[in-house]
């Protein structure tokens, strides 16, 4: 009676919306993600040849990404949050696709498709999670996700790259689109309702400049968008250059990808981050792990004549960052007004954009000039930035 009355209990959790189905969704997402995020700048690399030219790539695709985030809100009045949902995950599948032509055709395709996905789904995952999770419960949730989503993160690059290398192009793409298949199909077995005050309405969307407006004219949200802003620039730095310094100073992809690997891996330990926070508050440790990655960064930029030892410092980097992720969007998602989730949701998810567009603007110029000592001296002065501007947090939080 005992072990059926533990999976019935198992069941519902795993069957209704909530804290651990939302972490189960995520890391579904994030495993196909992540089985192509250390293909994707190698073979970018490979295809174009020049650091600066995967830069110029990332910062194209960042901007046509950008402004069609912006149509996603009309979109989700017009068809409803599921469908702008399920086409993420289309595109996602479809970008794995692209990917495999080992073209530059396909490689711009799968980047752009892969940056429609990202909007597509975020926006969509965060109203579904500000629906059915009450804002006391998200230091709880948030970490638990993100430790779920560190198992994919860990083995995917690396599973990807030697796919990609001992069995071939379309061996990573079936296994990316492999897992964004099964989350389709547990998605729709949920069947997730809308919040009616974000369902399709007949009335005419809001101008989403004066969403922009709005949002930033609100403090806590100007603040609560900032975070993962920086947050996400680290990431970004992380997710490419570090590849391409290690087959720069003569390291193999397979070691490009442990590194990309064990950077991820530390989010294992943000459910321990989210217990911290209830004990000490969020304040703290958000301005500690800004101050920390900013260091480990800038070290990482002086021990530029030796790799190992600079992969150790940007690994020392993500352990920091790793705080950030468990912390760093609860501001925004304590702050924003229940009527207004879709719209501030919308603003608020173009730190991704913003963070993939500025940086790489910047990483173009300085590696028209520099090596790619100058982009880990450039994220680690900004992050050092960050820990200064987080000291405007509410003490109490």
């Amino acid at each position: 009676m005992a072990m059926a009355g533990e999976q019935s209990v198992w069941l519902h959790r795993v069957t209704r919306p909530g804290a651990a189905v939302f972490a189960i969704m995520f890391t579904l997402e994030s495993l196909s993600r992540s089985v192509l995020a250390a293909i994707i700048p190698l073979q970018a690399y490979t295809i174009l040849k020049e650091a600066r030219d995967v830069s110029l790539a990332y910062f194209s695709i960042a901007i046509l990404g950008s402004a069609a985030s912006f149509i996603i809100p009309l979109l989700i009045r017009r068809y409803r949050r599921r469908w702008i949902y399920t086409a993420g995950l289309v595109m996602l599948m479809a970008s794995a696709a692209s990917l495999a032509s080992f073209s530059l055709v396909g490689q711009i395709t799968a980047m752009l498709l892969r940056s429609l996905a990202a909007a597509s789904l975020n926006i969509t995952f965060s109203l579904y999670i500000l629906d059915y999770i009450h804002k006391r419960d998200l230091i709880r949730s948030e970490p638990l996700k993100l430790m779920m989503s560190a198992f994919s993160w860990t083995a995917g690059p690396s599973l990807g790259v030697y796919l990609y290398n001992q069995v071939g192009h379309g061996a990573a793409a079936l296994l990316s689109i492999a897992p964004a298949a099964a989350l389709l199909v547990y998605f729709w077995y949920l069947r997730i309702q809308d919040n009616p005050a974000v369902a399709a309405a007949t009335r005419p969307a809001p101008n989403p400049l004066r969403n922009i407006r709005r949002f930033f004219s609100q403090p806590r949200l100007r603040l609560g968008w900032f975070i993962p802003f920086s947050r996400s620039v680290w990431w970004g730095m992380f997710f490419v250059y570090p590849s391409i310094y290690m087959l720069q100073s003569g390291k193999s992809e397979m070691a490009a990808a442990l590194l990309l690997s064990a950077g991820n891996a530390v989010l294992l330990g943000a459910v321990w981050i989210g217990r911290l926070a209830q004990r000490r508050g969020i304040r703290k440790l958000i301005i500690g792990g800004f101050a920390g990655a900013g260091t480990a960064t800038i070290g990482a930029a002086l021990c530029y004549d030796w790799p190992w030892v600079a992969a150790g410092l940007l690994l020392a980097g993500a352990l920091n960052v790793m705080v950030l992720d468990g912390l760093g969007n609860i501001p925004f998602l304590r702050a924003v007004r229940p009527l207004e989730r879709p719209q501030m949701a919308t603003v608020f998810r173009t730190y991704i954009d913003a963070a993939d567009v500025l940086p790489a603007a910047l990483y173009s110029m300085l590696l028209s000039f520099f090596d790619i000592r100058s982009v880990f001296l450039a994220c680690g002065l900004w992050m050092l930035f960050s820990a200064f501007v987080a000291r405007h947090l509410p003490r109490k939080m």
